[in-house]
């Protein structure tokens, strides 16, 4: 761990440390390292005057967040694990080496929040054992605000509500419960009002949504919670958000493929600060208010950390980091937005990557990336924005993102249009994509792939169950059967909001690629983690034996040890190689 000018403050070998943050006095440093237990994160703290570092707490689960208290003497920690075996429950001082069966329960695991004293390391739970906390903030005296779910499990967030913790008697007061889901709850400096987004996201961690201001006072929350709050800029979909002051907020987003940021006053009084064709994360504002600090990347820049002064935003962003200054400068493919009509004349837009070299009349085969969620965008992300995309249009592809509806940084009613009809007119925005490049010379018509994961996943193996468009296929993390996954994926809660018709059983069926496995010809390559939650490796393999009975060519290929991603650098790399030698194979040559 090393400041911003290169000096040296902590270094452990083998571990992943992160999230540091300063004491209020800037004599100590915390972070989250797995040091000590690998894969699993715990709090330590460097004294910086002596030098020393040390884990913090008692608590068993994984660290996930932290927060200073004002005066600097305790922490705030939420963790998640699971509970323990009752010591009555038969087995439950069963020696290590007896049996070993995986049992499963309702609520086996939850996230607590919990306060540290610094000096001691005194650790109590706060709040109520029986509610999971997602999110919190904290005033660093007496006020703290959560989202929370009484369903332990990753589907309770979809159903999660706001909450204030009495720090007295540890119960919790709600002051909103949303329509859809919420992120990023955050209270003013003096504790008046919370702020927090909430739109449609279909996963933890990548919200798009609507800003909202709820009062944190008793009368005005027992009231219920936005009845008495305020919305601002409905029109922004908006992925981060923070106080300036008690009436001023800063906020990033997305306003189609480029980023925004700005502020808001609880006024609703808005001023755009910058835009441009970027992605920015991770913002947030200097105790001062005076300059936003965030990770920002475009197309063909790595991230670095960058500065944006408020006094000065013309200025534009400046990069006070150098940490991946070893990839700039790369040859990279070309890469432009596309705008096309949809059937119905709505305009759908997305980025087209083209090879850097090709002949002067030669169309080249065509690959569609499809992103997740389906709530997620393609953006100026680093590089070409996917690193597939370059690869391929390294390899003489042209490569389509296509942000269809159902894509975030268009509000929430363009994101909201894949409620009850996913794989319907979000394919056929895609489809009317993949023609607009071939009416424009950009490829070869007769040589079209489509590749995705996650949802991508899911959109690569329906469409070649819906139309002859697609020559080959690449369905990574796939899903292929929503009757069976919404009873075997830890999100089976994402499914509830998803599919809104009176028959679930039906309408999952009906939007399953395994009931239309016979109308495929397109040979399929399927890819999948051995330990996916998300999306179980079984869903690969049904729709694997489907392809496989019905005479299609096809692949399985299935990655020990990981999940939902893939991590190890050998995985990354052999299924590169694979892509590319399906898509060459299929796509290559004209037929």
């Amino acid at each position: 761990m090393m400041t911003a000018d290169g000096e040296l403050l902590h270094e452990t070998a083998g571990a992943h440390d992160r999230l540091p943050r300063w004491s209020p006095d800037g004599t100590s440093l915390a972070f989250l390292s797995d040091a000590v237990r690998p894969g699993v994160s715990a709090l330590h703290v460097l004294n910086l005057q002596s030098g020393a570092v040390a884990a913090l707490g008692q608590i068993e689960g994984a660290v996930e967040d932290f927060a200073w208290s004002r005066d600097g003497r305790e922490l705030f920690v939420l963790a998640e694990h699971g509970p323990p075996a009752p010591a009555d429950e038969p087995g439950a001082d069963q020696p290590a080496c007896g049996p070993d069966p995986r049992v499963i329960r309702p609520g086996q695991s939850w996230q607590r929040l919990y306060r540290v004293v610094v000096a001691s390391g005194q650790t109590t739970a706060v709040g109520p054992s029986d509610l999971s906390v997602w999110e919190f903030d904290w005033d660093g005296l007496n006020t703290v605000v959560a989202i929370f779910s009484v369903d332990p499990s990753e589907s309770g967030w979809y159903t999660a509500f706001l909450g204030l913790i009495d720090l007295v008697d540890d119960t919790v007061q709600v002051i909103h419960r949303p329509q859809w889901q919420m992120s990023s709850p955050s209270l003013s400096p003096g504790g008046q009002h919370v702020a927090f987004l909430e739109g449609i996201c279909s996963d933890r961690g990548s919200m798009s949504g609507t800003v909202n201001v709820v009062s944190t006072r008793s009368e005005t929350a027992a009231a219920g919670g936005l009845q008495g709050g305020t919305q601002l800029a409905p029109d922004l979909d908006l992925t981060g958000l923070g106080w300036i002051n008690d009436q001023r907020l800063f906020y990033a987003g997305r306003c189609g493929l480029v980023s925004t940021c700005g502020t808001l006053s609880l006024g609703d009084v808005r001023d755009e600060l910058w835009r441009g064709a970027a992605a920015v994360r991770e913002v947030s504002a200097s105790a001062d208010g005076r300059w936003l600090a965030a990770v920002k990347e475009t197309a063909s820049e790595p991230a670095e950390i960058a500065k944006l002064e408020l006094a000065s935003p013309t200025r534009g962003w400046e990069a006070i980091s150098s940490v991946n200054s070893g990839l700039a400068g790369l040859a990279l493919p070309l890469v432009e937005p596309l705008h096309w009509s949809a059937a119905d004349g709505l305009d759908i837009e997305g980025l087209l990557v083209r090879p850097r070299e090709s002949g002067p009349e030669e169309r080249p085969p065509l690959v569609v990336l499809v992103h997740g969620g389906p709530t997620a965008a393609w953006s100026y992300a680093f590089p070409c924005g996917n690193r597939n995309a370059a690869l391929l249009a390294g390899a003489g592809y042209a490569v389509l993102l296509p942000n269809p509806r159902g894509s975030s940084g268009r509000g929430q009613q363009f994101a909201r249009a894949v409620v009850g009809d996913l794989g319907g007119a979000e394919l056929n925005d895609t489809l009317s994509g993949v023609q607009a490049c071939v009416d424009a010379g950009y490829a070869d018509g007769e040589r079209v792939g489509i590749m995705g994961a996650s949802h991508g996943g899911f959109i690569a193996a329906w469409a070649p169950t819906q139309t002859t468009r697609f020559r080959a296929g690449v369905a990574i993390a796939c899903v292929s059967d929503y009757l069976s996954l919404h009873y075997t994926s830890n999100i089976g809660g994402l499914d509830d909001i998803l599919f809104v018709g009176p028959d679930r059983v039906a309408d999952y069926l009906a939007r399953s690629p395994i009931a239309y496995v016979n109308r495929c010809v397109a040979p399929m390559l399927i890819v999948h983690g051995e330990q996916d939650r998300c999306c179980p490796v079984s869903q690969a393999e049904e729709f694997y034996g489907g392809l496989v009975e019905n005479g299609v060519e096809t692949e399985l290929v299935i990655y020990p040890r990981e999940g939902h991603g893939y991590i190890e650098r050998e995985h990354q790399l052999d299924l590169w190689r694979r892509v590319h030698a399906w898509f060459d194979r299929h796509l290559a040559v004209r037929t």
